[in-house]
């Protein structure tokens, strides 16, 4: 595992906490399901937002269903004004990344 962060200035402690929530979540499903040997964890920081980007190289088709831990991450950062993307083709790996706001 890898972690890269960048930035300076902190953000809210809300959106903060919303951010550790979904690297926590991210990197318990890549443990869990994706068979992965490496992920990186990315975080950078400019004057309007905080960046989450949780990439691994498992087998991907990580989809959301209900009650799933991506979908708990989508409603934490929906509800945080904050926005996700989610791309996991089948064999190709899987890549969280999320955007909130920070002013």
């Amino acid at each position: 595992m890898s972690v890269v962060a960048e930035g300076e200035p902190r953000c809210d402690p809300e959106i903060e906490h919303t951010a550790w929530f979904v690297i926590s979540e991210a990197l318990t499903n890549a443990v869990r399901h994706s068979g992965a040997a490496h992920v990186e964890v990315a975080v950078g920081h400019d004057a309007t937002a905080l960046t989450v980007r949780v990439t691994d190289d498992g087998i991907g088709g990580a989809t959301p269903r209900p009650g799933s831990g991506l979908v708990n991450i989508e409603d934490r950062v929906l509800a945080a004004g904050g926005t996700l993307r989610l791309s996991s083709p089948p064999s190709g790996g899987t890549v969280v990344e999320v955007t909130l706001p920070c002013a």
